[in-house]
C-alpha cells in the first residue's frame, strides 16, 4: 500500500532527527528501560497468556491532558462493563505517571508502541484487543491498518479536530483517505469537530456529536471555604493576599506575564502569583524572568515553610488542579501566543474568574460559551490583560460573579463520558451479534 510505504519511510527519517528528543524523554521516565521495551512492544513473558481469552479494550491517551480527560470514562466503563479488561497506553512519561494511578487488576497501563508494522503487530499479539479506542485525534497509520486487518473495531472518542489540523489533513487528503476508512466511528466533542471529520470523508452516520468528556473531570466538588483557607496557609499565602494563578503557560507568555505582574503589584501590594508552565521541565529556566522584575521567586519544590515570596513557580505534576481553589483570579495559558489555548474547566469548576488570550482554537467551543455567558474574558494584548486583571482584582463582587457563571456553564455541559461509554458498549454488543469473533 503506497500510503503505508511513504508513511514508514517518513517515520524512519523523522525518527533519526527525533532521536535526541526521545533520549531526553527517556531520562524523564521513571524507568527508561521499561519505556524503551514497551514502545518496541516487548513485554514480560506470561503477559500475553494473562490476556488470552479475555475481552480487552485498548484505550490510547497520548499525554497528561488526554489521560485526565478519560478518568471519568474509565470509571463509567468499569461500572457498565466489568467483563472487560482495559489496556491504557500513553506516549509521554508525564502521561504515563498520571495513567499509573488507574492501574489495577482490570486496568493494565503501559507505553504506546512505535507505529512500525512489526512493533504494532507484536502489541496486538500480546493483548488481542476486542476494540481500539483512540482519545481526541490520534491518527497512526500502521496501527489503524493493522486493526482493520485483524477486524478489530476502531474509533476515536472525545474526538476533536482543530481548524489547523483539518487544513493539514485536507492538504494531504489523498494520503489519509484510506485511513479514515479504517475508523468505525468518531464520537466528537462538538458539532464543529463532527463536521470537520465528515468533511474529511468519514461517513456521516459514523460520526456523532457526543460532547466533551473533559467537562466530567473527577472530583466535581464545591470549593469548601475552610479547606481553601487551610490550603492557602499550607502554601504560604496570608488571608489578605490576592492570588493570581497563571495556568499551563507556554514560551513567550511568561515574559508578558512577568511584566504585567510587575505593573499590577504597584497597585496591589499583596498580589502573589502562582505560575504553572505547561511543561514543568521549563520551570527552573523561568526564575530569571521574574527575578529581573524584582519579584521574589521560588520553585514549589524548594519552598521552605515560613519563607516569603512573590511568585511561586510550580515544578511538580498533579497539584495545579487543587491549587485553583485558592485563586482570586486565573489566566489560562497557551492563548497569548498561537498555541491554541489550554482547558479552562478546572478553574471554572472552582468558580474562578478566567482571563485568556485570543488564541484558543483548541478549545474554541468551551471558550465561546464561557465568554458569551460571562464566565471568562478574552484579552488581545498585554495592556488589555493588565487592565482587565486590575479591574477584576479591584472588584471582588465582579470576579466572584464571573466565577459562578463559569461554574454554571461548565456544569450544564457534563455527562459526555457516560454517553460515550454507553454508545461504545451498544456498538460492540451490536457487532458481536453480527460477528461473534472480533479478533
Amino acid at each position: 500500500m503506497l500510503t503505508l510505504f511513504l508513511y514508514n519511510l517518513a517515520f524512519l527519517i523523522f525518527g533519526i532527527f527525533y532521536l535526541p528528543v526521545f533520549l531526553m524523554k527517556l531520562r524523564q521516565a521513571e524507568d527508561p528501560g521499561v519505556l524503551w521495551r514497551e514502545r518496541l512492544g516487548i513485554f514480560p513473558e506470561g503477559l500475553a497468556e494473562k490476556f488470552r481469552g479475555k475481552k480487552t479494550v485498548w484505550l490510547h491517551a497520548v499525554s497528561v491532558g488526554e489521560v485526565m480527560a478519560v478518568e471519568k470514562f474509565i470509571a463509567e466503563w468499569r461500572d457498565a462493563a466489568p467483563e472487560y479488561d482495559l489496556v491504557l497506553t500513553t506516549v509521554t512519561p508525564t502521561g504515563q505517571k498520571i495513567a499509573q494511578k488507574f492501574a489495577s487488576e482490570k486496568v493494565h497501563v503501559c507505553y504506546f508502541p512505535f507505529d512500525l508494522t512489526f512493533v504494532v503487530r507484536r502489541f496486538f499479539e500480546t493483548f488481542r484487543p476486542a476494540c481500539l479506542l483512540l482519545v481526541e485525534t490520534e491518527i497512526w497509520p500502521n496501527l489503524l491498518m493493522e486493526a482493520k486487518r485483524r477486524n478489530v473495531p476502531t474509533g476515536i472518542i472525545n474526538a476533536r479536530l482543530s481548524p489547523r489540523s483539518f487544513k493539514r489533513y485536507q492538504r494531504f487528503s489523498w494520503l489519509f483517505r484510506p485511513l479514515w476508512g479504517a475508523l468505525d466511528f468518531v464520537l466528537a466533542q462538538g458539532r464543529e469537530d463532527a463536521e470537520r471529520f465528515q468533511a474529511l470523508g468519514i461517513l456521516k452516520e459514523s460520526v456523532r456529536d457526543m460532547g466533551n468528556m473533559k467537562f466530567d473531570w473527577a472530583e466535581w466538588t464545591e470549593a469548601g471555604t475552610e479547606y481553601a483557607e487551610e490550603l492557602r496557609k499550607t502554601w504560604g499565602f496570608a488571608p489578605e493576599d490576592l492570588v493570581w494563578i497563571c495556568g499551563s503557560t507556554h514560551p513567550g507568555e511568561e515574559i508578558i506575564l512577568a511584566e504585567v505582574y510587575a505593573g499590577l503589584r504597584q497597585k496591589f501590594t499583596g498580589l502573589k502569583m502562582i505560575l504553572a508552565p505547561r511543561h514543568i521541565e521549563r520551570s527552573g529556566s523561568l526564575l530569571k524572568i521574574f527575578e529581573q522584575q524584582k519579584a521574589r521567586t521560588v520553585l514549589s519544590t524548594r519552598r521552605k515553610e515560613g519563607s516569603t515570596f512573590d511568585v511561586l513557580i510550580l515544578d511538580q505534576l498533579g497539584i495545579l488542579r487543587n491549587l485553583y481553589q485558592i485563586a482570586d483570579l486565573v489566566f489560562m495559558g497557551g492563548s497569548l501566543i498561537p498555541h491554541g489555548g489550554q482547558n479552562p474547566i478546572e478553574p471554572a469548576r472552582f468558580q474562578k474568574a478566567i482571563l485568556h488570550g485570543s488564541h484558543v482554537f483548541n478549545f474554541n467551543q468551551i471558550y465561546q460559551q464561557l465568554d458569551h455567558g460571562g464566565g471568562a474574558l478574552k484579552v488581545t494584548a498585554p495592556d488589555e490583560l493588565s487592565s482587565a486583571a486590575a479591574g477584576l482584582l479591584a472588584e471582588p463582587g465582579t470576579r466572584q460573579g464571573m466565577g459562578r457563571k463559569a461554574h454554571e456553564i461548565i456544569n450544564r455541559l457534563r455527562g459526555a463520558s457516560k454517553r460515550q461509554a454507553g454508545w461504545v458498549l451498544t456498538f460492540l454488543a451490536g457487532r458481536r451479534s453480527q460477528a461473534p469473533d472480533l479478533h
